[in-house]
């Protein structure tokens, strides 16, 4: 009887484990942009639900306070008092701010309290940013402001709204154009601050004072009055290069001269019957 010869199992060659790795590289780069859009369109789609929910809490509040609408502004909570704005949001001065629960979700802080009970509505999925805080970094609790038009009246921010207050009333917003009126906006991360976002119309016609997010890309996120939640495509070089910065400061110094993204929250602030 012959013995059986066992087949011996043959191993990869250096070429073609080289040859495997070159594929799975090229699949790699093929694949890449198409899971970054992916997860830009989630996290996309997770800041459009949130602010969906804001911006319900909003028009509940008016419904329930006989048609006022929610203090808007900024502030610590002794320079506040005795005021409740929809949250407490104050300037980059005030770091602990930034990460303060409370002034989202204590009752006697946030008069949103009572709509919005989960901390990471405020904030966007896309929104990485952290503040130092005693040499060490922590997340910020917040991405959304609310309009400063909306009611900006705490410190009153005439200076911005070109002399005077706008929208106190959800009649005021059913006067001008509520779906063409915005309300909430996801904020560049190193310019959030304030619980308003100021649009400035005041002396200053280039101030930018608050960026957009542009952390869905070319797109950020904005939220109407009456209630439907948009993704503006911004246009302007200028707005990517300084909305992508992990903290800006000054807003003083925000000047962008016909910038077309400006052009357009400056007509969704104060709405087309506003002079």
């Amino acid at each position: 009887m012959k013995p059986r010869i066992h087949p011996v199992a043959r191993g990869f060659t250096l070429v073609e484990l080289l040859v495997v790795i070159a594929i799975i590289a090229i699949l790699a780069t093929m694949l890449l942009p198409a899971l970054v859009q992916a997860r830009r369109a989630a996290w996309r789609s997770g800041c459009i639900n949130n602010q969906r929910q804001i911006a319900l809490a909003w028009s509940m509040y008016a419904s329930d306070h006989s048609e006022a609408l929610p203090l808007n502004g900024y502030g610590s909570e002794e320079e506040v008092g005795e005021n409740r704005l929809w949250v407490l949001g104050n300037t980059h001065m005030d770091p602990g701010g930034f990460t303060n629960r409370s002034w989202l979700l204590d009752p006697r802080r946030a008069s949103f309290a009572g709509y919005v009970k989960t901390l990471g509505t405020y904030r966007c999925p896309a929104d990485r940013s952290r503040v130092e805080i005693g040499g060490k970094e922590h997340p910020k609790t917040r991405s959304y402001a609310l309009n400063a038009a909306m009611n900006g009246a705490v410190p009153d921010l005439w200076m911005h709204l070109g002399g005077r207050r706008l929208f106190e009333k959800a009649g005021d917003v059913s006067a001008s154009t509520p779906s063409d009126l915005l309300t909430f906006i996801d904020v560049a991360p190193g310019n959030v601050c304030h619980a308003a976002f100021i649009v400035h119309r005041g002396f200053f016609k280039d101030l930018f004072y608050h960026l957009p997010s542009v952390g869905h890309g070319t797109r950020g996120v904005t939220a109407f009055a009456d209630g439907h939640v948009d993704s503006p495509r911004w246009v302007d070089p200028r707005t990517f290069a300084e909305a992508g910065a992990t903290w800006l400061p000054n807003h003083w110094t925000i000047y962008h001269p016909d910038s077309r993204d400006l052009r357009w929250l400056k007509e969704h602030a104060y709405g087309a019957n506003i002079p």
